[in-house]
């Protein structure tokens, strides 16, 4: 009996553990289902924290609460997350920047010079309402408080372009570092005047702004006077601090010693660097930072009521445009306290003088730069993100460049709530790649410092007004979601001060996304697009086989348009299909570490080398770090042909290592521990030599054909994003490093998901066969084990069977010139036409027309095809809305709405602005039917292609 009972629990417990197994399993197949579903839910009904935010930019004039609410409103209604108020008036870019204009083929984009807009203008508003004045802080409260009502989230704006205000006072301006100089015979006693160091004008614009430099000169503090022996390489024993020996009258008391001295005062000064007059903060300074917030964003919450705070999330700094300060009050201190030595007698290496050897001074200037860059990103970037959580607000800023080269951005950007860039649309402004896309530099820090969120100014121009509609900006969204952005702030939406004139009081640049373009009630389609892809990108980590090694990444007068850094661009020797990222010092030292094969960062990215990238200077504790990742395994691909040493690092300790490392160069390899230096030999060739193969492969593209990949991975899921840059179609093969897994086509345009069945799988790799229509991008989106494979074509083949001839009834809006209801024979360019308000209209027009059926099928699947379309479009069948089309090709599905007989189509086709602005420029003004302060259109303007272009015809698809 006693056996019977203990067999009788034993079976029990193992038909409960059976059951709890089976349990756990369906709630874990329940929960990967649920994932699944909601992977995809969020993918086409993307969630509110992804959705694009916009630049809300006042224009320093007055307005109203009514036209505060409407702006508000009509970003909510297009899908907006929430908007950031910055204020600058309308902007300095007039006709000066209307010289050329953006030709964008399929192919390619080029610039032509042009006299088309000569004779147009700006016109600055007459009346001012003075950023962060009472009347401006009353605004942006009920501002804030209509954005709470709406469920917007509110951000503000600290300062433009680096933070600069009407309240920096000389003391609180950037400063700089001044100096005079006599030589002296010694041997005698010397008392003469010592007039204080000026600050020299040198460009243009200092000569221009002279009443202002000569304001910043009456400014100057003592930092010390030196004397040392003129000679070409003095000790520092040699040199002496004769400060005391100047009197309140400024002359110089001194027993001179024997020999020829040269006497250096050095001081500091501000800079005089501002924008319009209006001076920028001392960058390297706390507290100057800390004046900003009080007289600023302290001010305005202090104010602020519970109710009004709801909405109000975020502050916002600009991209760095302020200059190159090199001193600040407390500069001494933080020297020493940073480097562990006193800067004052090596001050004389800062205007050429060697001391002690050219090691020295080399390395006390390392130590100078290293203290700039400190003081900037935790002084002013720290600094903001300290006191704004202070205040339970985030803290945003274009911390990543393009136009600092002093501080280390990715420590900057560190210092963010979100990582930030910008990149541009194509303009003469701006004419190359490599100044257009500035994304990369905050995503790879995003990436190495844990930070999820890649934002970035969107769409900026300078030039192009109201010339581009969502399908042109749909390439540079791909190029800057391929490069690592993942969520998206335009710029800009201008706040309009009237709800009625149209296009309306505007600033000068950015690409114009606001409630008063002409297809603004057609752009949430383009919303949801931009959406989808910052979801996705947003999920899991981001996938990278190389990490390079760029050090504090300095650099030497860097320029924002030949910024090769800020874009995707891999070396030569890594070629393209693998991905990388940037790490700097700090995260060497202080985030990386080697398990289980690999170099691993503690929010889960891992690489499986690392690169010492080319001329990078290399410290010693970068260089003892290095060595000790290797000892545990890891590899290494570089050598090291600069050194980043201060005055405190052991040179020896350096060389020898350098030398146990790299002493033999023909051996091309060393060992140390249980891993490896490799050195000649490519990147590309140490990762297939440890079996590694490319991430993305892309065969089969045109000869101008040009398709990028980004790659996220979460747990169980590779995300491979794909876009075609041109406007060709590419029939291609792609290859994805996942093997093992059923391939899905997440199309981010129209939220449509679908299985790809023809591929195959070799060598770890799933090879698929793509089609990219024009500048089209899709997910390819691995997650579920292989269900269904075949050979069947992964995209249909599109047939015509009927075209849709004729005349169309047409109705244009009376409103802006076009006539109530006109018929077309056929379809032309609105250009084209006799009547010259269809001619120079611009807005929406509805085509009408009624058809039969030639056959139909019902197992057919049948899709309208609008062929030529400027430049969106709005498609009813038989009353049914089915939505809208903006980007090629113009093709919407009408299987369900179709009938046999009487079929009822409209199609409401909206051009842009610049027509009926070139039309005005014939018209006396108070017959214009247009009002704004941008009058760049005049009557030389060629006008732009409008319209439903055609052929009309219906498809269907056909498999193989």
């Amino acid at each position: 009996m006693i056996r019977t009972k203990y067999f009788s629990l034993y079976t029990t417990s193992i038909y409960c553990a059976l059951m709890l197994f089976i349990s756990s399993c369906q709630i874990a197949s329940k929960s990967s289902n649920s994932a699944k579903q909601s992977l995809k839910e969020n993918f086409k009904n993307p969630p509110h924290e992804v959705r694009p935010q916009a630049w809300w930019w006042w224009l320093q004039t007055p307005t109203s609460k009514e036209a505060i609410t409407r702006d508000l409103e009509e970003m909510k209604a297009k899908g907006l997350s929430g908007c950031m108020v910055l204020d600058g008036g309308v902007g300095p870019f007039g006709p000066h920047k209307w010289k050329k204009k953006t030709i964008i083929d399929t192919t390619e984009i080029r610039y032509e010079i042009t006299d088309e807009y000569k004779g147009g203008s700006l016109r600055q508003p007459n009346d001012k309402m003075e950023m962060w004045s009472k009347p401006w802080r009353d605004m942006v409260r009920f501002a804030s408080l209509e954005a709470g009502r709406l469920e917007l989230d509110f951000g503000v704006f600290i300062g433009p372009a680096g933070c600069a205000a009407p309240w920096v006072t000389p003391n609180y301006g950037q400063q700089e570092l001044v100096w005079g100089e006599l030589s002296v015979e010694g041997g005698n006693l010397i008392n003469q005047e010592f007039p204080k160091p000026k600050l020299p004008v040198q460009t243009k614009r200092q000569r221009e702004n002279q009443t202002v430099k000569d304001a910043q000169n009456a400014f100057y503090n003592e930092i010390a006077i030196l004397a040392l022996p003129d000679k070409k390489t003095p000790s520092i024993n040699e040199i002496i601090n004769i400060t005391d020996k100047l009197d309140e009258k400024g002359h110089l008391n001194w027993n001179v010693p024997k020999g020829h001295w040269r006497i250096i005062r050095f001081g500091y000064r501000p800079t005089g660097r501002n924008l319009g007059g209006v001076f920028y903060i001392d960058h390297l300074s706390k507290e100057a930072f800390d004046l900003h917030w009080q007289k600023t964003v302290g001010t305005l919450l202090k104010e602020m009521s519970p109710e009004e705070r709801k909405a109000f999330k975020y502050v916002e700094c600009d991209s760095w445009e302020a200059g190159d300060p090199n001193w600040t009050k407390h500069f001494s201190k933080e020297f020493k306290n940073r480097r562990g030595y006193d800067i004052i007698k090596y001050l004389p290496a800062l205007v050429g003088v060697n001391i002690e050897s050219d090691e020295t001074t080399e390395h006390f200037l390392n130590d100078f730069r290293l203290t700039i860059s400190d003081l900037i990103s935790e002084n002013h970037y720290g600094r903001q993100q300290e006191v704004a959580h202070e205040h339970k607000l985030e803290s945003y800023a274009e911390a990543a460049g393009p136009h600092q080269y002093q501080a280390d951005l990715k420590k900057c950007v560190s210092k963010c709530d979100v990582a930030m860039g910008e990149f541009w649309m194509p303009s003469p402004h701006r004419e190359k790649p490599s100044g257009r896309f500035l994304v990369r530099e905050a995503a790879t820090a995003a990436h190495t410092y844990g930070i999820k969120k890649v934002f970035a100014e969107s769409f900026t121009s300078v030039g192009p007004n109201w010339e581009v509609a969502p399908f042109q900006m749909k390439a540079a969204a791909d190029q800057a979601f391929c490069d690592g952005l993942n969520w998206i702030c335009f710029h800009t939406f201008s706040h309009r001060p009237s709800v009625n004139v149209m296009p309306g009081l505007t600033h000068s640049a950015g690409t114009h996304f606001d409630r008063t373009n002409t297809w603004w009630n057609q752009s949430m389609p383009f919303v949801d697009y931009l959406s989808r892809c910052s979801y996705m990108l947003q999920q899991g980590l981001f996938v990278a086989d190389v990490l390079f090694y760029n050090g504090h990444g300095l650099r030497s007068g860097a320029d924002a348009f030949e910024w090769k850094d800020g874009m995707k661009n891999p070396p030569e020797s890594l070629g393209e299909g693998y991905d990388y990222d940037k790490c700097n010092e700090d995260v060497l030292l202080h985030r990386l570490e080697f398990k289980k094969d690999k170099l691993v960062l503690p929010d889960g990215m891992n690489y499986r080398v690392l690169v010492i990238d080319e001329k990078t200077p290399v410290s010693l504790k970068a260089l003892k770090k290095i060595v000790n990742l290797v000892e545990q395994g890891a590899t290494v691909v570089g050598k090291i042909e600069t050194s980043m040493l201060g005055n405190t690092d052991d040179f020896n300790e350096y060389q020898n290592l350098i030398k146990r490392i790299w002493g033999n160069i023909e051996k091309g390899e060393h060992h140390i521990g249980k891993g490896k230096f490799v050195w000649n030999k490519s990147i590309r060739d140490v990762l297939q030599s440890k079996n590694i193969l490319p991430d993305f492969e892309c065969t089969g593209l045109s000869d101008a054909g040009v398709i990028d990949f980004i790659h996220r991975k979460t747990e169980d899921t590779d995300i491979y994003y794909v876009a075609s840059k041109w406007q060709p179609v590419e029939k291609v093969s792609c290859s994805f490093r996942v093997s093992n897994k059923q391939p899905e086509l997440w199309n981010p345009v129209t939220g449509e998901t679908r299985h790809l069945t023809n591929f195959k799988v070799e060598n770890g790799q799933t090879i698929i066969p793509m089609e990219f229509g024009p500048s089209s991008s899709y997910f390819v989106v691995f997650k579920e084990p292989i269900s269904i494979q075949n050979s069947v074509s992964n995209w249909p083949i599109f047939k015509i069977i009927q075209r849709i001839e004729g005349s169309w009834n047409l109705s244009f809006d009376k409103n802006w010139g076009g006539p109530e209801s006109v018929v077309f024979p056929n379809l032309i360019d609105w250009t084209k036409h006799e009547n010259s308000g269809i001619k120079y209209y611009s807005g929406s027009a509805t085509y009408r027309k009624t058809f039969d059926m030639v056959t139909l099928n019902e197992n057919q699947q049948l899709y309208l095809d609008l062929g030529k379309v400027h430049e969106l479009a709005r498609v009813k069948l038989n009353g049914v809305d089915l939505g809208i089309t903006w980007s090629k090709p113009y093709r919407i599905n009408i299987t369900s709405h179709v009938k046999a007989k009487g079929n009822t189509l409209e199609i409401e086709v909206v051009n842009l602005w610049p027509n009926r602005l070139i039309g005005d420029a014939f018209l006396q003004e108070e017959e214009q039917f247009t009002k704004t302060n941008i009058r760049k259109f005049t009557k030389a303007t060629r006008l732009l292609p409008s319209g439903l272009i055609g052929p009309v015809q219906i498809l269907t698809t056909e498999t193989n």
